[in-house]
């Protein structure tokens, strides 16, 4: 564990150490490290070839991150960051679907914008990562339960959704369509599952439109509130 985690989920994964080099040095080892674990997995990932990539010792990594679990999680920080960015022109005020219809949109755009986040986010949520599923989802989960949870309740007050929708249930409903719609587009298994569902031929194109608005309609037929 670094000397400034702590276990609420706040605070940063790496030593005191990484803030005190060269930012230009910081940003290469985070890319390379993005890199190794898209492209190979947490498990399969080494720490020495990561160092060797990043043009460092094995020495000088472990004095900024104490262990790889670290080093990842300080990646998944990047990936929250990033995600934090894109979802900060969001308000609530604009409307719930208007809202809604926006981060489809941004879900596809960082589909083809962040392929390598997008693996490493689909590598987070297997099993195989499950000692790390608390510390991951708190990194991952919070930022997009929170605009949920804002757009409901502005919805709500509004009157443009029902008084009786749980904030709660439904922004877990919500983003479970949001993720998977994400996935479709950044996993080469959800890319030809949506295909088979949506019974395209080899030749066919996905009408990104059409499915957007097929999304947000059966949310409007689920939450939107009764004329």
């Amino acid at each position: 564990m670094s000397e400034s985690v702590g276990e609420d989920g706040k605070g940063k994964f790496h030593r005191k150490t990484f803030d005190r080099i060269d930012p230009e040095r910081r940003a290469t080892i985070l890319r390379v490290a993005v890199a190794e674990f898209a492209a190979k997995g947490y498990s399969a990932t080494g720490i020495n070839d990561l160092a060797r990539k990043a043009g460092i010792s094995i020495g000088s990594l472990y004095s900024y991150f104490a262990s790889k679990e670290d080093l990842f999680l300080a990646v998944i920080d990047t990936g929250s960051e990033t995600l934090a960015k894109e979802l900060s022109d969001v308000d609530p005020s604009y409307g719930f679907f208007s809202c809604l219809e926006s981060l489809l949109r941004k879900a596809r755009a960082a589909a083809d914008r962040y392929p390598e986040l997008n693996q490493i986010y689909l590598d987070s949520t297997t099993q195989g990562l499950a000692s790390l599923a608390a510390r991951l989802s708190n990194r991952l989960e919070a930022v997009t339960a929170d605009l949920y949870r804002r757009m409901f309740d502005a919805g709500k007050a509004s009157g443009e959704l029902r008084p009786g929708v749980d904030p709660g249930y439904a922004a877990f409903c919500v983003d479970n369509l949001i993720v998977m719609f994400q996935f479709s587009y950044s996993s080469d298994y959800y890319r030809d599952r949506m295909r088979i569902m949506l019974g395209l031929t080899d030749d066919e194109a996905v009408d990104d439109e059409r499915l957007i608005a097929c999304i947000v309609g059966m949310a409007r037929d689920s939450f939107g509130a009764r004329a």
